[in-house]
């Protein structure tokens, strides 16, 4: 009995009675399965698309999340070009806007000068119809005749505007005394010098 009431048959004893208990409630054949069940669940967990939610923020895996990133990198994308085909039509239209306006400053600047060249050109032509004019009348009724019945009828009607009355009647009735043809085309002069000499005016009087 003192034997059995020792100190370290009392600690043997309970270390005995601890390991047999432990060994009969841990039952190899359970744990097992539970592992690879674990196990399993890793390499499904792996291969599916399920969304993982476990562990790290940085680990995390949704699919839905992927496919919105995805779908708003593509419409950045095509904003981004967009944007560049706008600036590259307002690059091209700015272009196309300053070439029409030197465009039509030069047109303006032709149309200047030739309204110019036009007014001078008029001028000068005047200057020398008047001189024309003074020429023949200082002639003879018969030599001006003979002279002014060989111009085409537009410079003969130039002419004859600028002439007196008194100086082209006697001319105008040479020439048409030449023969019929003659006396038609001064029949047609006159008519058409006393519709520029004669025209009415807008105030309602004859020039």
């Amino acid at each position: 009995m003192k034997f059995l009431q020792s100190g370290w048959m009392i600690c043997l004893i309970g270390c005995v009675t601890y390991l047999g208990c432990t060994l009969a409630f841990l039952n190899p054949a359970k744990i097992q399965p539970v592992q690879a069940a674990e196990a399993e669940g890793e390499q499904t967990q792996g291969h599916s698309n399920e969304p993982v939610l476990t562990g790290p923020s940085w680990d995390f895996n949704n699919p839905e999340v992927d496919q919105i990133i995805s779908e708003l990198r593509a419409e950045k994308a095509s904003l981004q070009e967009r944007e560049k085909s706008l600036r590259d039509l307002e690059t091209r239209i700015k272009a196309d806007q300053k070439e029409l306006m030197t465009a039509t400053q030069t047109v303006q600047r032709l149309q200047a000068e030739f309204d110019r060249n036009v007014t001078r050109v008029r001028e000068e032509e005047t200057a020398n119809l008047k001189r024309l004019a003074k020429l023949y009348a200082t002639m003879t009724p018969e030599g001006a005749a003979n002279v002014m019945r060989l111009l085409g009828d537009e410079q003969l009607m130039k002419i004859l505007v600028h002439m007196k009355e008194v100086d082209t009647a006697p001319i105008l009735e040479l020439i048409s005394k030449k023969g019929p043809d003659d006396a038609k085309r001064v029949a047609d002069l006159s008519e058409r010098l006393r519709l520029v000499l004669y025209r009415p005016s807008p105030g309602g009087s004859t020039k």
